[in-house]
């Protein structure tokens, strides 16, 4: 049972990394009016799955765009991070 436990804090660390990763990124693309939350951290193939909400009513972004760059800024910072899909 303490390797369950240990695997647990595991994640919850890579989640509180992702989350912090998450805070960064609204002020590097100045996307004040879109909400992004981590719904989950699939440890298994390191999927992180993804919340968006609100839109970039000034921007001429794709939702496609954002996604792969919030992708490739969490792959930097957290290694874990392998994809990023949305829930």
């Amino acid at each position: 049972m303490g390797l369950f436990k240990r695997a647990g804090e595991a994640d919850e660390a890579v989640e509180e990394r992702i989350r912090a990763a998450i805070a960064e990124v609204g002020p590097l693309l100045k996307l004040e009016t879109i909400g992004i939350e981590l719904v989950r951290f699939e440890r298994v193939g390191g999927v992180a799955m993804l919340r968006f909400e609100g839109d970039c009513p000034d921007c001429d972004m794709p939702a496609s765009m954002l996604r792969e760059g919030i992708e490739a800024h969490l792959k930097t910072h957290v290694p874990e991070v392998r994809e990023v899909r949305e829930a």
